[in-house]
């Protein structure tokens, strides 16, 4: 009796070893699943490379530092002034001719739409304070210029909360996308370069060629001084995208005004996906 009750109990404990491994490798099988379809590029500076040329001014000195950063290397860029600081990635197609060391094309600009950006996120360190005010956020812009490069076709923008304070130190800020979304996303203001709104159906079109992406200290529309130096620090500047093929969704609005053209985009070669590093922790004030 004892024997059979003990090979009775054997079975039952393999036979839910057998469930809860199966179990296991479901979960582990359907997490690779998941982060093989999600793909992100970032630019951390540890390696030597500078993709973007983030900058805040063609007038001052502009340094990749290779410690300080969030962690290890960053790009500081100090000694201008300016009401709005705003660290900057411009394509060549912007202003074409106008003398600047900074344009390249990158993935910080050109086709999102059928990259299938979702989002973007940049560490940033107000190092000086120039001015502050109460007033001021952080602010993505996007901007897409006609084909002279001179004239804006779109203008997008998204906010975060208020900073009433200089948030000193590095912080991380954030910013969703959705470049192939039917719709304009919550929380984006997208007007054309008339200053009318732009509607649900432009907005993938208009993301199949970004000529400026711009993260600044300002809120759009707002007036601030123009008083003192700032220097400032970026790092860890993150695209993320799917891995799959993301097709143009068919637009559920039909828009209100005859759209620009949307300029041929400018192809590039696939951006290789590197890992956020993890940063060091911030000081306790």
């Amino acid at each position: 009796m004892k024997s059979a009750r003990r090979k009775n109990y054997q079975i039952f404990r393999h036979t839910i070893f057998r469930r809860i491994l199966r179990a296991c490798l479901f979960c582990l099988v359907g997490a690779g699943i998941v982060t093989a379809a999600r793909g992100d590029f970032i630019e951390t500076y540890d390696d030597g490379t500078d993709v973007g040329l983030w900058h805040c001014s063609v007038g001052a000195p502009r340094t990749i530092e290779t410690s300080g950063g969030n962690p290890a290397a960053y790009v500081q860029q100090g000694g201008f002034s300016s009401s709005i600081p705003t660290w900057a990635s411009i394509s060549t197609r912007f202003q074409p001719g106008v003398p600047d060391p900074y344009k390249i094309d990158s993935i910080y600009t050109g086709d999102w739409t059928s990259l299938g950006v979702t989002s973007i996120t940049a560490d940033l360190n107000v190092i000086q304070v120039a001015t502050w005010a109460t007033d001021r956020a952080v602010t993505l812009e996007l901007l897409q210029m006609d084909e002279t490069g001179f004239s804006v076709n779109y203008d997008a923008t998204y906010t975060l909360p208020d900073l009433p304070e200089p948030p000193i130190g590095w912080q991380t800020y954030s910013f969703p996308v959705d470049a192939n979304s039917p719709t304009i996303p919550q929380g984006w203001v997208f007007t054309r370069g008339d200053g009318t709104p732009g509607t649900d159906a432009e907005w993938s079109p208009f993301l199949h060629r970004i000529d400026l992406t711009s993260i600044g200290f300002y809120k759009p529309g707002f007036g601030y001084p123009s008083l003192g130096t700032w220097i400032l620090g970026i790092d860890n500047i993150e695209i993320d995208f799917p891995t799959g093929p993301t097709p143009t969704p068919t637009p559920t609005a039909t828009p209100t005004a005859t759209p620009t053209v949307t300029p041929t985009a400018t192809p590039r070669a696939t951006p290789v996906a590197r890992l956020r590093p993890k940063p060091a922790p911030r000081p306790t004030p």
